[in-house]
């Protein structure tokens, strides 16, 4: 244990730092792993609102410098992918007129 005041009190704040952000990423853990549970089951509302709320919890780590923001960056973008491929939005099909 340090002997200096001000030692201490440094000691004091990173250990409740990291708790805090230990807790985020814990919570930034668990919406990907909700996300993966819910792929074999394609229920398209259910993936999209957990996806949403997945990318906020990220831009909100990033914000507060708990996750580097590239890092942020970097998996929305798989995420964006991932959900993209896996779940195709049905786009109806344009019927040509033809002109007279």
């Amino acid at each position: 244990m340090a002997n200096i005041k001000s030692s201490q009190k440094s000691i004091r704040q990173t250990a409740k730092l990291t708790a805090k952000n230990k807790a985020e990423r814990s919570r930034l853990k668990t919406f990907s792993k909700k996300l993966r549970a819910l792929e074999p089951t394609n229920d398209k509302d259910a993936i999209k609102s957990v996806a949403i709320g997945y990318m906020s919890a990220l831009d909100k780590a990033a914000k507060r410098k708990v996750i580097h923001r590239n890092k942020v960056n970097r998996l929305k973008n798989r995420l964006a992918k991932h959900i993209f491929i896996s779940m195709p939005e049905e786009k109806p099909v344009e019927q040509v007129v033809p002109m007279e």
